[in-house]
């Protein structure tokens, strides 16, 4: 028998981690995860099981095959999909149930775009919008329907804006990325790439990727160099190199995400003030505990989105092929948090959101995160406690930590686990010992639930809960688990599994009651 019994707290923190080896680990980072999929690391502390998504309008857009790109415009969203006959088209897309618009009736993206890429801009008190394709020359949308579509051509200055790919907006001035040239319009327009009028070209050595303002400077990236353009007009444009052996090779994985500016290069994930500070050393990736699996997830997908949640400083990145299916669809989510080293990214992963491509953008205080694959549907992400109908499966696995001593066998009388619900609250809890290996026997599964717990607590957008008849300060939601256990080994890993259309819920902490045997 044990002397007595000990208590083992433990705070739920760190993220995905992959490129330790089992008992480095546990031992490294025991509140960290060797499992984590769709839960995301909370900037509020512990993980959170991800919110769902929904149809953003329950109409398919019209066309075949994937869509291409889409945008928020106007407090409604522009998607491109192509069409059984002629080229892509765009529509306009309202929220809910409404038709939607078909803007190209005569004026059509260009023959054979797989890729469409859009910029809001401002120059005369009203939201526009620029279009690029990489086959044929931009077009700008000027308000909400097909009439106010129009195309640019070599007549509005050049022809090298014909099949620019990339789109970015710089001291007002218009940035496309074409080729290796960074053409630029005159101030304030966005039709008028006339030299005589303070228009440009720069060539800038290599093929441009992606584009993105940040700051006072424009970062130019191409797959193995990255540039800053700085100055206001064409009389002081500065372009100077920031890195020379390191770029971006998805251009839609570039995001701004709280101060920084993240993207996938060829060594993982990384951002542009740890490239610039030290060069184009690898050990800049940020992804790097992740490694393993970032090399998998770029291997297995052929087309890659991102989006950002600014409420969560969160980045979040999403693969597409057409040979995986929906449910094995495969991302990263990255929320960037305050560490002992400064600021770090703490990572999980997303299995089942099948985005091709994805926007989010913030207006008028209400951030908008949509997305849309295959099927000619435009989803809303962050929306509901489903993938639009499907249970979110999540899965939460702790590495083997020895609590002491590695060598000391231990058994575990108690777990008492600490949450945050925002609902009912269904999972299932397993101790798994000594790396699971054979002949190692596993204690039962522990149910967590605290349905019960629910009886007279208004949940808010539940649809059994009615205004004026819930109970607002009546019980509260049960959060704090005791549960019995028993198991013994040299070292443990907790798992925690769902599979549900229940609210988000997170986990903080674990205490274990645990009773230490003799030397192995």
């Amino acid at each position: 028998m044990p002397d007595r019994l000990q208590t083992y707290p433990l705070e739920f923190k760190g993220g995905l981690i992959t490129n330790l080896s089992p008992l480095q680990h546990g031992a490294a980072a025991p509140g960290s995860a060797r499992v984590l999929t769709n839960f995301e690391p909370s900037i509020e502390g512990g993980y959170r099981r991800i919110e769902g998504f929904t149809k953003f309008n329950t109409n398919t857009v019209t066309g075949t095959g994937g869509l291409l790109g889409l945008v928020q415009f106007r407090g409604q969203v522009v998607v491109a999909r192509g069409q059984s006959s002629g080229n892509p088209h765009l529509y306009l897309v309202p929220s809910g149930s409404g038709s939607h618009v078909d803007l190209s009736t005569s004026i059509e993206l260009g023959a054979n775009a797989t890729k469409v890429r859009f910029i809001n801009y401002n120059f005369d008190g009203d939201e526009d919008l620029i279009i690029v394709d990489g086959k044929g020359f931009p077009l700008l949308l000027k308000g909400t329907t097909a009439g106010d579509l129009s195309k640019l051509t070599s007549s509005n200055g050049t022809s090298d804006i014909d099949g620019a790919e990339h789109v970015a907006v710089f001291k007002n001035h218009m940035m496309l990325g074409n080729g290796d040239k960074l053409v630029f319009s005159a101030p304030y327009e966005d039709d008028d790439f006339a030299p005589a009028n303070g228009a440009g070209m720069i060539r800038v050595g290599g093929t441009i990727t992606s584009l993105i303002t940040f700051r006072d400077q424009l970062i130019i990236f191409c797959e193995n160099k990255i540039f800053r353009l700085v100055g206001s007009s064409a009389a002081d444009f500065q372009l100077s190199p920031i890195a020379s052996d390191i770029g971006c090779v998805e251009g839609d994985t570039v995001q701004e995400v709280a101060g920084d500016v993240v993207f996938l290069a060829q060594d993982g994930l990384r951002t542009i003030s740890g490239t610039e500070k030290v060069g184009d050393f690898n050990l800049l990736s940020i992804s790097k505990v992740i490694q393993d699996k970032v090399e998998d997830f770029v291997q297995s997908h052929t087309e890659f989105s991102s989006i950002t949640i600014g409420s969560k400083t969160q980045y979040r990145i999403f693969g597409f092929s057409s040979s995986v299916t929906t449910g094995s669809a495969k991302g990263f989510i990255g929320t960037q948090v305050l560490g002992q080293g400064g600021v770090q990214f703490n990572w999980a992963e997303t299995s089942g959101i099948q985005a091709k491509v994805a926007h989010s953008s913030l207006r008028q205080g209400v951030e908008l995160i949509v997305f849309g694959h295959t099927n000619g549907l435009i989803y809303k992400m962050e929306s509901g406690n489903d993938f639009d109908g499907t249970d979110i499966v999540a899965n939460f696995s702790t590495p083997y930590f020895p609590i002491s001593d590695p060598r000391l066998r231990k058994t575990i009388y108690k777990a008492i686990i600490y949450t945050d619900p925002q609902g009912s609250l269904d999972v299932d809890f397993n101790l798994k010992f000594d790396l699971s290996e054979t002949g190692v026997i596993e204690p039962n599964t522990i149910n967590v639930a605290n349905t019960a717990g629910t009886t007279g607590t208004f949940l808010y957008g539940d649809s059994a809960s009615t205004y004026g008849t819930a109970v607002y300060s009546g019980a509260t939601l049960k959060s704090v688990f005791t549960k019995q256990t028993k198991g013994s080994g040299y070292i443990v890993s907790l798992q925690f599994n769902s599979e549900s259309n229940n609210p988000p819920y997170s986990f903080d902490a674990i205490s274990l009651e645990y009773g230490q045997y003799g030397r192995r």
